[in-house]
């Protein structure tokens, strides 16, 4: 390979060797002859291959972080491989994401609604569009899945049966989530290679009667080649391979890599098309041993002149070093290392590898990897890198061009890591490295609760939108606390319950109105009620709320118990005021004045008195609190009564319902930590919902809200923090930025607190999201919407009479937006 460097010279007729005898031959058999894959072994369930090997195929979970356990775990895996076994790593950048849009959209086609169907197909079709074109503008890559294949290959059968058990066992053990591709699926993965540009909603079936290598190209797929690329199905790929690797790199270097995530613009470090980059290491053969073996020591018996030749001292220190490791049976492995980046043209495709090559030529001496074009071998680069594609031939005698390495030094370059893809599908999202990702908050093994946290302009109510209207169109209840307007234009969109408080047309929220009787009330609710009645009452003095608290609030309980028994359904805080004013003690005809503010002839009676008339008729349902949001006295009871009406939807149905319910609190920075007693209810909302099995989502503008830098966390940050698995972080102040980071509430490395500074928002492309996940997963998302959501959730007021134009001229409301789209806005 040192002298590919030499061929790449502008000459029209240049045909090396590979590709004129490839050529030649190609005349007489077809491709197919010349695909290792044949038949499946049911027996021994192995794959028994055309050039007299065996071998299988496991599809496993990218690691989303390389550290040191997965650098044991490849060390393991290669400690333990047979002599004369290969062991491939491909990280397959694909452009079938085909399984995870589909499943997006039929599982929120539940609603027999014409909107909702339209704004599901909408986005789903969206995603898959992307897969041939930029996600946006700024961001010019195309969304992939990225694959991982291991699969292993032998001329014997012995080696591979064994070597498949224990190298299963070690990924399972390592959380690789290991699945065997056996001939069903790897027939799949190989026909969208070989077919990229087929439909791949049609591929063919396995078929078990046929050879497997006969069933890989479609009859109409061209497979080209030429020196200086090959054309798959009209798709260019160019194979780069390494021309130097450094002897310093460490895994995480490798991983970098295959896609800096850590940058602000991580589209001039990533692949931009669908890509391939396949490791194959094997021990090295005896022949070859001996032969390296001998080389060394031609080198370390030289005679030269140190003190003049320094650079061939230090080679042959090396070499002495090589022999004594050699000679301590130290075993070296044979690695051979292929980079294919696709096109879809030459010019396009060597674009491509241009800023592949550029980018793995960075991070001086003991970081950069230099990559040529392999010109008059792109096609066997090609086949070698697909699963059980390579061999002792390609290696030793064609190429030549792997790399002799000790265990340590191979296990660097497997290449394992990408983003994680998340754990569902409620709502998709997409990584700094163009993986299409899921996320569903009620898959957790905690809570299903979370918090987000986000300046004005960083997208935030985009975020809250997507995440309700999609668990809306899969079938669950959605309720919204919203603010300044934020959900209007989506609620009437959809024709969901949308309630505007106003302090001058109160409606009441009575929540004693549907009590019957004691029945209807269990003892947790009685609590909740107390604890409300009690916030209505205690003490504007905080350390003589406090001292006064268990007493007042026990009284309270009993009374509840009583007067419930009395009244039923027509009990008012008015009858408990009375009672309370029956009380000897100061301290609760003090409470009952205070309380008097809520009952009849109160300043705020008439949201507490006579039948509850906040009706929740409709499975999503929004109130908007801005009118009353600086009204604290009647804010607060009307947020906490909210949440109990809300609760008792949650709770009273929690054996009967179907569906899910997801609470969404938008700008609790409003309310949270201004009243001790709020911020209690906070907590009961928080811990009720995740017995229930509800999710409960609070909204903040920053870090701040819920974090004091003089004292720490706040009572409201706490049942926050403690509460919610689910982190989600937008763009913030620089100041909540660095609270957020120095706070010490979480464990950021120095990666971590590099991303977190780089979250930032472009308008009118995507918003992006810095996430922790219940399984401690610390990672960067970035969050577009398609038009046809834009116009359905903006609130702007001359988008939204553009759309009422064209209702008002008999469109529906769907048809409204795609003219308004299809007319340029």
């Amino acid at each position: 390979m040192s002298g590919l460097k030499d061929l790449k010279k502008p000459l029209n007729d240049l045909i090396s060797l590979p590709v004129a005898t490839w050529n030649s031959i190609f005349k007489r058999y077809k491709l197919s002859d010349f695909l290792p894959w044949a038949f499946w072994d049911e027996d021994e369930e192995i794959y028994i291959n055309n050039d007299n090997t065996y071998g299988a195929v496991i599809e496993c979970i990218p690691r989303i972080r390389v550290g040191a356990s997965t650098i044991e775990t490849i060390e393991g895996m290669l400690q333990k491989l047979p002599p004369n076994t290969y062991l491939q790593f491909m990280l397959y950048g694909s452009p079938n994401i085909i399984p995870i849009v589909e499943r997006y959209r039929n599982n929120h086609l539940v609603r027999d609604e014409e909107l909702l169907a339209e704004l599901i197909n909408e986005t789903a079709n969206m995603y898959l569009k992307k897969t041939k074109e930029p996600i946006t503008k700024s961001f010019n890559t195309t969304l992939k899945d990225y694959r991982l294949i291991i699969s292993i290959k032998s001329e014997s059968k012995d080696e591979i049966t064994d070597y498949k058990l224990s190298l299963l066992s070690t990924l399972s053990a390592s959380s690789f989530f290991p699945i065997e591709l056996k001939p069903d699926k790897l027939k799949k993965l190989l026909w969208e290679i070989f077919n990229i540009n087929h439909d791949l909603y049609k591929i063919p079936e396995y078929d078990e009667n046929m050879p497997l290598n006969r069933q890989i190209l479609a009859s109409n797929t061209e497979f080209i080649v030429k020196d200086s690329h090959i054309q798959v199905d009209g798709k260019t790929w160019i194979s780069l391979v390494p021309q130097s690797l450094s002897k310093y790199a460490s895994l995480l270097d490798f991983a970098e890599k295959l896609g800096d995530f850590k940058i602000r613009n991580p589209e001039i470090a990533q692949f931009k098309d669908n890509f391939i980059v396949t490791t194959s290491i094997r021990r090295l053969p005896k022949k070859v041993m001996d032969k390296v073996k001998l080389n060394h020591q031609t080198i370390a018996t030289q005679r030269w002149d140190k003190r003049i030749f320094k650079k061939f001292a230090k080679a042959q220190e090396e070499s002495n070093e090589i022999l004594n490791r050699i000679d301590a049976k130290e075993p070296l492995f044979a690695m051979d290392l292929n980079v294919l980046v696709a096109g879809n043209s030459y010019e396009d495709a060597k674009a491509k590898a241009q800023i592949v090559q550029d980018f793995w030529d960075r991070g001086g001496v003991n970081k950069k990897i230099h990559l040529e074009e392999a010109l008059g071998i792109h096609h066997l680069n090609f086949l070698a890198s697909l699963p059980m594609g390579i061999n002792d031939e390609y290696v030793f005698e064609v190429t030549k061009k792997y790399r002799s390495m000790f265990l340590k030094n191979a296990a660097m370059y497997a290449p394992v890591e990408a983003d994680f893809k998340g754990n569902g599908d409620n709502f998709l999202m997409i990584t700094r490295r163009s993986q299409l990702a899921g996320y569903d908050l009620f898959k957790s093994n905690a809570s299903f609760n979370g918090y987000v946290v986000a300046t004005s302009g960083a997208g935030k109510s985009v975020f809250l939108q997507t995440i309700a209207i999609n668990s809306y169109a899969r079938g669950d209840r959605v309720f919204v606390l919203d603010y300044d307007n934020s959900f209007r234009g989506l609620c009437e969109a959809i024709n969901a319950q949308y309630i505007t408080l106003d302090p001058n047309k109160p409606i009441s929220f009575n929540p004693f109105s549907e009590i019957n009787s004691l029945d209807d009330v269990d003892e947790e609710d009685l609590v909740y009620l107390t604890d409300f009645i009690y916030m209505l009452g205690s003490n504007k003095n905080e350390l003589r709320a406090l001292e006064e608290e268990k007493l007042i609030k026990t009284r309270i309980h009993e009374i509840l118990k009583e007067l419930i028994s009395q009244y039923g359904n027509k009990l008012e805080i008015t009858h408990i005021r009375n009672r309370l004013r029956q009380e000897q003690d100061k301290r609760f005809q003090d409470f009952s004045i205070q309380l008097g503010a809520y009952c009849r002839g109160g300043n705020f009676g008439k949201f507490f008195e006579g039948k509850n008339e906040f009706n929740i008729n409709k499975e999503f349902i929004a109130v908007e609190f801005k009118n009353i949001g600086e009204i604290p006295d009647l804010r607060d009871p009307i947020i906490m009564i909210l949440i109990y009406h809300i609760n008792q939807l949650m709770y009273s149905k929690a054996d009967t319902r179907s569906n899910r319910i997801q609470i969404i609190l938008d700008e609790a920075h409003r309310f949270l930590g201004k009243n001790a007693r709020m911020d209690d209810f906070i907590e009961q909302a928080y811990r009720r919902a995740r017995k229930y099995g509800g999710s409960v989502i609070i909204a903040t503008q920053g870090f701040d809200d819920i974090y004091d830098p003089q004292g720490g966390l706040s009572r409201a940050g706490k049942v926050i923090i403690n509460n919610s698995p689910w982190k989600f972080f937008l763009k913030q102040t620089d100041t909540s930025t660095n609270l957020l980071i120095n706070s010490g509430v979480f464990s950021f490395d120095e990666v971590d607190k590099k991303v977190i500074r780089s979250i930032h928002t472009l308008k009118g492309e995507y918003s992006e999201i810095f996430m922790i996940t219940p399984e401690e997963f610390k990672l960067p998302n970035r969050l577009i919407m398609n038009k046809f959501f834009y116009y359905l959730t903006t609130t702007d007021k001359e988008e939204r009479d553009k759309i009422m134009q064209y209702v008002n001229q008999g469109y529906s409301y769907v048809e409204a937006i795609k003219a308004l789209i299809k007319n340029g806005g």
